[in-house]
């Protein structure tokens, strides 16, 4: 079997990449084609073409058509062991790794929905700093394969000196020699692999984080993952994962504090 894809993050993430190690696992594959920097999170594909530079709004040729839904059919599915094929000692540090995802794009042809604001990263950053080594992640432009949303500016990075948080950016640009790194994907396997503590929201990285373990705190204001019910279901599938969410910033901030 060949696996073609060019869709979005997540649904590569939630849909066509668990099919296609289902297929490794059986001998039944041939050949993966999919954006540039992909190749690590193909990294069992022996024949992989990096082939897309813009990521489009398709539903991609698998069993499972769409993640809207509570549950997938997991019959012809094995999300892939990134956790224990990319933990390293590269990024270690004195305090637990917290990890904080963030966007601010267009989202649904529409400004920025579901996004964690400045006020709500200060009361973020002012409990878990002391507790945690906090790496921040919205990533530049330059650092992934864009789709059809804007990106937008925060002007949220001066509350990270104050409260000393890693910015991801910065930190994928001062190791990526040092440790290799081919591309920030593989970087951001090599972080999220040595830790257990995620903040996320809804799209893509909220994907990206559950499929580590460890607890995945999700801002969720609106999309079908709410409508499916989906954080109860396939959410916790790709690495029993445990996923909270919440669709507002009060619940939010109480589910952190309850659990970080």
């Amino acid at each position: 079997m060949e696996i073609n894809c060019n869709c979005e993050f997540g649904y590569e993430l939630q849909l066509v990449i668990p099919y296609a190690y289902y297929l490794f696992k059986n001998n039944l594959l041939k050949k993966t084609t999919s954006c540039l920097m992909t190749k690590e999170l193909y990294y069992f594909s022996k024949n992989h073409e990096e082939k897309y530079n813009k990521r489009i709004f398709m539903l991609p040729d698998v069993p499972n058509k769409t993640p809207h839904i509570k549950e997938l059919n997991y019959d012809k599915y094995t999300p892939p062991p990134y956790k224990s094929i990319y933990k390293n000692n590269y990024f270690v540090y004195d305090k637990p790794m917290l990890i904080i995802h963030n966007k601010f794009n267009e989202e649904w042809k529409n400004p920025p929905i579901n996004f964690i604001d400045k006020a709500t990263l200060d009361k973020i950053f002012n409990f878990c700093s002391k507790k945690y080594t906090i790496i921040y992640i919205r990533p530049q432009s330059n650092n992934i394969i864009t789709d059809h949303s804007s990106i937008c500016d925060l002007n949220e990075f001066d509350l990270l000196k104050l409260y000393n948080v890693i910015d991801g950016n910065n930190l994928y640009k001062i190791t990526k020699e040092k440790f290799k790194i081919n591309n920030f994907n593989h970087f951001q396997l090599l972080i999220h692999s040595n830790c257990n503590n995620f903040i996320s929201v809804q799209g893509g990285n909220s994907v990206f984080a559950s499929y580590f373990g460890g607890t995945n705190i999700i801002y969720a204001k609106k999309g079908n993952e709410l409508k499916y019910d989906s954080y109860k279901g396939h959410y916790k599938k790709y690495s029993n994962c445990n996923i909270l969410h919440a669709n507002n910033y009060i619940d939010f901030i109480k589910l952190i504090q309850s659990n970080f």
